[in-house]
C-alpha cells in the first residue's frame, strides 16, 4: 500500500509540474524600443505598445461586447485580468497564464486563419479561459490562493483537463462566429479519415496524449468534439458542475470521474466513445465521395507524410514542400511520369507558401530576431533551382505570400507591427510600389495572373473573406465578403485558384476573372487543398488520406455545377449540435463613433517599465531558490517564506526568501533577472548562515593526529553578485545557431587562509606555523564565458537534433588575491545520427586546469576553482581536482518500443528509450611526494520513459529517466530524474 501511495504521489507531482510548466514561465521579452501604454476598465486592463493603439482599442471593444455572454454555461463569469499585447511576433498565438495572471496576445494575424478577424478569434477563445480559471479558483482552491498567492490558484488547473479547457474555448470561439473554427471541415478532417474510433476498443489514452507512431489530432480538435457532443446530449455545459464539485472536494483526488458519474452517469471513456460513435454514424450517412484527382505520390503506411503547395517545374516535374515523422521539412522535386522524387534542400519553419519563376523558388520562413524572443519575423527567402541553396533577402523580414510577376519581378505582402498590411510590387528598375490594404483588414493570399497582368489578394475583415484585385488606387473587391474560408490563392490563365469550403467540404475552386463565375474543380473523399494551374489545363493540388497529404493532379473539372455566391458555406460534415445563446462577433463593428466614445470614457496612460518591474504574485511557507530549482534541479528547502515575482511584460523575474535552520540560523536571499534589453542581467544577494572558511589541515607525522588552522569566531555570511549574458540567435532556415557571451562577478565575506604566510620544515616539508597564519576576509570571483551551438531541425520521432554540436570556454579568477589559481575550462559535445533511424550518438569532451596561484612545495594548488562539467556518472565533484582534468563521455540512445498503453487515464507510456553510456576522466594530483595521475571511469545505461499522466496532451509529454552506472570507485550508482516540457 505504501508503494502504491508513493507511485500516486509521484504521478501527482509530475502532473502538477506539467501544469506549472504550462502556466509559469517567462514568455519572452519584446524589443526594448517599444513604448507601452495601458487602458483600464473595471474588469480588464489592456497593456500594449503605442504602435498597436488601434488594435488595443478594438480588443477592448470586443472584450466589452462579449463580456455579458462569455461565461455562458458557467456559474461565474470571467475573472478581472490584464491583457498584454505583443505586436512583433509572426507566430500568431494567445495564452492565458497564472504567475502572474494575464492574457497574452500575439497580434499578428494567423496565416492559416478562417473567415473571422484574428483579434475577434483571440477574444472569443482566450477570454473564455478567464471564465474557466475563475470557476476553478473557488472553494478549497481559493483558500489555497490566500495561503500561497496565485501559485495556489494553479492547483485548480488539475480539476479540469486541458483537452476540456481548450475544447470549451474552441466551442466559445465557434459559437461566437457565423461559421467558426469548430465547424471548419478541416477541423474534422483527420477523424473522418480514421473511421470509427469508438469501435476500435482498447486504451483510448492515445487519442488524448498523442503518438510517435501515428498521426493523432490535437487536444483542441478532440476537446471540441467531446464538449459540443456533451452540451447537445445533456443540454448544459457539463464542466460547470464538474469544476464546482472538484474544487470543493479535492481530497477525492480523482474528482472528474466522480463528478461525471454523480451528475451525468457517465465517464470520460463513455463520452469519448459516444462522441465518436455519433460522429461516425453521421459521416456514414453522408453520400460517399471519391477523389477525382489522380495521385502522383504514394504515401508510406507507417510514416505520416505531408506534401504542401505543389507547383509545376516545366511539363514533367513538380516542386512541393514535404515533411514526415522521420525527417524535417524539405523541398522535393517529383517526376510526374514515374512518381520518383529527389530532395532539393531543407528549409526552416515555413510561414507562407512558395512561388516559382525565373528559375527561382521564393518563400517565407519564421526567423527569431538576434536578441528578442518576442520579435519573430517572416523572412523572405529564395533558392536557385540550379544549385538548390536557400538564401535570404536582406531587409525583408516582414514579408508574406511572395508572388512572381512576369517571370522575373517580385511582389509580396508586407505586414507591419501596427497591424497594417500592404502589397509591395517591384518594377524593372528595382523600385517598389506599395498598395495598402483597407483599414482593419487582413491579407491572406497574393497571386499574379498572366492574362490580366494583375495581382489579386484574399482579404479578411468584418464582412468575412473576399477576393480582390490590386489596383493603383487600392484594392477593389471582386465580390462581397462571406463567412466562407478561402485559402492558398494562385492565379493563371485569367482565373483565380483557391481552396474553399463553400460546398461544405475542403475543395479546390476557381474563379473566372472575365465572367465572375466560380466553379468547384474537385470532389474529395476528405479534402483537397492548395490548387495551382500547371499551364496545360490541369491543376496540381494535394488531397488528404489516412496516411497524410499527397500530391495529385486534376485533369478535368469534377462537376458542372457553378458555385453560387452565399454568405455562409453549407454545413455538411458536422452533425447537428445545440447552439449557445451568445453574441455573434461577426455582427460587432468597431466604428469611428465607438472609437471616439471609448477614448473619451477610457483614457490611456503611460505604462512605465521601472515601477512595474517587480510584481509579487505568489508566496510559500518555505524558503528556497526558485532559479536554482528550475535551472539546476536542485531542491534546498528551509522553514521560512519565499515571495516570487514576475512582471506583466515577462521581462523580469525575481524572488525574496527568508529561512531558518538549526545549523545556520536565519537566511535571507534575493535575486532579480531582467531580459528587457536583449542582454540578460542578473543581480543576487544573500545574508545569514555561517561564514565560509577556506582553511588548511595537515597530519602530524609523529602523532598521526589532524592539525587544523585556528579559526576566529564566524560572522554572519553574506554575498552579492551580478552577471550579464548576451544571447545571440542566428536562425538560418534548417539551422539554428546561438552565440552566448557572459560575464559575472561575485563577492562573499568568506575567510581565506593566508597561504603566503606559510613556513615549511626543510627536511619533512611539513607546515610549521599552520595554526597561526590567520585568514584574509573577502572572496571575489570574476568569470567570463563564451558558447556556440548549432543544431538542425528535429523530426517528430527524433528525441534530439540529429546533427548538432555545442562548444564553450570559460575563464574564472580572483582579481583581489594573487594566491588564487585561475581556472580555464573547455567543453564540447556533438550529436550525430546512429546506425538506424532515430538513433543518436553523442560524444562529449571537457578539459579544465588551474593556472598560477599559490602552490604547496609538492606542487599542488590549494586555492583554486573547479568546474563540474562532464563528471563521470556516479563520481562526486569532491573526487576531482582541476589540474589538467580531462574527460570524455560517449552515449548511444535509441528507442526500444512504442507501447502506447499503460494504466488507463492515469499513466500513458508513449515511448521507451535506452541509452548506453560510458565516461572516462583523468587529472593530475600530488601524492607521496611526487606528481601522479588519477583515472576515473564509469559505464552503464539509462532507461527513459516518455509518458503522459492523467491524459495530458502531447505538448505535455514528460520523460522519466532511471539510471544505473558502475563507477570505478566502487559500488553501483543509481539515479532517477524527470524531464519536463518547460
Amino acid at each position: 500500500m505504501r508503494r502504491l501511495a508513493h507511485i500516486l504521489a509521484a504521478l501527482v507531482a509530475l502532473c502538477f509540474a506539467q501544469h506549472a510548466a504550462a502556466q509559469y514561465y517567462t514568455w519572452g521579452s519584446d524589443a526594448a524600443s517599444l513604448r507601452w501604454e495601458t487602458v483600464r476598465t473595471p474588469d480588464v486592463r489592456v497593456i500594449y505598445p503605442d504602435t498597436v493603439r488601434d488594435a488595443a482599442r478594438r480588443t477592448l471593444f470586443y472584450i466589452e461586447a462579449v463580456k455579458p455572454s462569455i461565461g455562458y454555461g458557467f456559474r461565474h463569469g470571467p475573472m478581472p485580468i490584464p491583457f498584454v499585447m505583443h505586436p512583433e511576433n509572426f507566430r500568431s498565438n494567445g495564452l492565458v497564464m497564472w504567475l502572474p495572471k494575464r492574457v497574452e496576445f500575439l497580434t499578428s494575424p494567423a496565416v492559416d486563419g478562417y473567415s473571422m478577424p484574428w483579434l475577434k478569434q483571440l477574444v472569443a477563445h482566450e477570454y473564455r479561459h478567464a471564465v474557466q480559471y475563475n470557476n476553478l479558483n473557488r472553494g478549497v482552491i481559493k483558500a489555497a490562493s490566500w495561503l500561497l498567492g496565485q501559485q495556489g490558484s494553479t492547483i485548480g488547473l488539475l480539476f479540469m483537463p486541458i483537452w476540456a479547457m481548450e475544447g470549451d474555448a474552441v466551442m466559445s470561439e465557434t459559437e461566437m462566429s457565423s461559421f467558426g473554427r469548430g465547424l471548419q471541415p478541416r477541423f474534422t478532417l483527420e477523424y473522418r479519415a480514421m473511421g470509427d474510433l469508438a469501435a476500435a476498443g482498447g486504451n483510448i489514452d492515445k487519442w488524448f496524449c498523442g503518438s510517435y507512431r501515428d498521426m493523432v489530432p490535437d487536444h483542441y480538435q478532440l476537446g471540441y468534439q467531446i464538449c459540443s457532443y456533451a452540451y447537445t446530449r445533456y443540454g448544459e455545459n457539463i464542466w460547470d458542475k464538474v469544476a464546482r464539485f472538484s474544487v470543493r472536494n479535492p481530497y477525492l483526488f480523482f474528482t472528474n470521474p466522480v463528478a461525471l458519474k454523480k451528475f451525468y452517469g457517465t465517464s470520460v471513456d463513455d463520452l469519448f466513445r459516444a462522441t465518436f460513435s455519433d460522429l461516425a454514424s453521421w459521416w456514414a450517412s453522408l453520400p460517399p465521395q471519391e477523389d477525382s484527382a489522380a495521385p502522383l505520390t504514394p504515401l508510406p503506411e507507417r510514416n505520416y507524410t505531408t506534401y504542401r503547395w505543389p507547383l509545376p517545374l516545366g511539363d514533367t516535374a513538380v516542386l512541393a514542400l514535404k515533411t514526415d515523422f522521420d525527417r524535417a521539412t524539405r523541398f522535393v522535386r517529383i517526376d510526374r511520369r514515374t512518381g520518383a522524387e529527389e530532395r532539393i534542400a531543407c528549409t526552416g519553419s515555413v510561414s507562407t507558401r512558395p512561388a516559382v519563376g525565373g528559375g527561382r523558388v521564393w518563400w517565407t520562413e519564421y526567423r527569431r530576431s538576434l536578441l528578442f524572443e518576442q520579435r519573430v519575423n517572416s523572412q523572405l527567402c529564395y533558392m536557385d533551382l540550379a544549385d538548390g541553396r536557400p538564401r535570404t533577402v536582406a531587409g525583408r523580414r516582414n514579408a508574406l505570400y511572395p508572388a512572381v510577376v512576369r517571370d522575373s519581378l517580385l511582389a509580396w505582402v508586407e505586414y507591419r507591427p501596427d497591424g497594417s498590411f500592404a502589397v509591395v510590387r517591384t518594377d524593372a528598375k528595382g523600385c517598389e510600389r506599395r498598395t495598402p490594404a483597407p483599414p482593419r483588414s487582413e491579407i491572406h493570399g497574393l497571386a499574379w495572373d498572366d492574362t490580366t497582368d494583375a495581382l489579386y489578394v484574399l482579404i479578411t475583415d468584418d464582412s468575412g473573406m473576399w477576393p480582390g484585385r490590386v489596383e493603383q488606387t487600392g484594392i477593389r473587391p471582386l465580390r462581397p465578403g462571406a463567412y466562407v474560408t478561402l485559402s492558398d490563392l494562385r492565379a493563371g490563365g485569367g482565373k483565380l485558384y483557391f481552396g474553399s469550403i463553400a460546398t461544405g467540404r475542403d475543395e479546390a475552386h476557381c474563379l473566372d476573372l472575365s465572367t465572375g463565375e466560380e466553379r468547384r474543380l474537385t470532389t474529395s473523399a476528405y479534402g483537397s487543398f492548395s490548387p495551382a494551374p500547371d499551364g496545360s489545363g490541369a491543376t496540381l493540388l494535394t488531397n488528404y488520406t489516412r496516411r497524410g497529404y499527397r500530391v495529385a493532379v486534376q485533369t478535368a473539372q469534377a462537376g458542372p455545377d457553378t458555385v453560387a455566391f452565399a454568405r455562409l458555406p453549407r454545413n455538411v460534415v458536422n452533425p447537428p449540435r445545440r447552439r449557445w445563446k451568445v453574441v455573434n462577433l461577426d455582427t460587432v463593428r468597431f466604428t469611428a463613433a465607438d472609437s471616439a466614445a471609448q477614448y473619451a470614457k477610457h483614457r490611456a496612460r503611460r505604462y512605465r517599465k521601472i515601477p512595474t518591474l517587480v510584481k509579487f504574485h505568489s508566496w510559500m511557507p518555505l524558503a528556497f531558490d526558485p532559479f536554482e530549482l528550475v535551472d539546476e534541479h536542485n531542491v534546498n528547502l528551509n522553514v521560512g517564506v519565499t515571495l516570487v515575482s514576475q512582471n506583466l511584460l515577462s521581462n523580469a523575474e525575481g524572488f525574496v526568501s527568508y529561512g531558518w535552520n538549526r545549523s545556520e540560523g536565519s537566511l535571507v536571499r534575493a535575486a532579480l533577472r531582467y531580459f528587457g534589453l536583449g542582454v540578460q542581467l542578473d543581480v543576487d544577494g544573500a545574508y545569514g548562515g555561517n561564514q565560509v572558511f577556506y582553511s588548511l589541515m595537515q597530519t602530524d607525522p609523529e602523532t598521526g593526529a589532524d592539525v587544523y588552522q585556528k579559526r576566529p569566531s564566524p560572522d554572519r555570511y553574506y554575498s552579492v553578485g551580478a552577471a550579464a549574458t548576451l544571447p545571440l540567435y542566428f536562425q538560418r532556415g534548417y539551422h539554428t545557431r546561438r552565440l552566448s557571451v557572459s560575464a559575472g562577478w561575485n563577492f562573499s565575506n568568506g575567510m581565506v587562509a593566508k597561504v603566503g604566510e606559510l613556513r615549511f620544515d626543510k627536511e619533512t616539508g611539513a607546515i610549521t606555523n599552520i595554526e597561526n597564519i590567520g585568514f584574509r576576509k573577502g572572496l571575489h570571483k570574476l568569470t567570463f564565458g563564451v558558447g556556440w551551438s548549432d543544431a538542425v531541425q528535429a523530426a517528430h520521432r527524433d528525441f534530439v537534433s540529429p546533427w548538432s554540436y555545442t562548444l564553450s570556454a570559460n575563464y574564472a579568477f580572483n582579481p583581489a588575491d594573487e594566491h588564487f589559481s585561475d581556472l580555464i575550462s573547455l567543453y564540447g559535445r556533438v550529436y550525430t545520427p546512429g546506425f538506424f533511424a532515430h538513433n543518436s550518438l553523442s560524444v562529449a569532451a571537457a578539459y579544465q586546469t588551474s593556472i598560477g596561484g599559490y602552490r604547496l612545495p609538492s606542487g599542488e594548488t590549494f586555492l583554486s576553482y573547479r568546474s563540474t562539467r562532464l563528471l563521470p556518472r556516479g563520481v562526486d565533484a569532491a573526487d576531482i581536482r582541476s589540474d589538467d582534468y580531462t574527460a570524455l563521455s560517449v552515449d548511444y540512445q535509441f528507442p526500444l518500443c512504442y507501447p502506447e498503453g499503460g494504466i488507463s487515464s492515469v499513466l500513458y507510456f508513449k515511448r521507451i528509450r535506452l541509452n548506453l553510456g560510458g565516461d572516462f576522466a583523468q587529472f593530475r594530483y600530488f601524492g607521496g611526494g611526487r606528481e601522479r595521475w588519477r583515472r576515473l571511469w564509469s559505464y552503464g545505461g539509462d532507461v527513459v520513459f516518455d509518458v503522459n499522466v492523467f491524459r495530458q496532451p502531447a505538448s505535455a509529454t514528460a520523460s522519466v529517466k532511471l539510471s544505473v552506472y558502475k563507477p570505478s570507485n566502487g559500488g553501483v550508482w543509481v539515479g532517477a530524474g524527470f524531464g519536463l516540457p518547460f
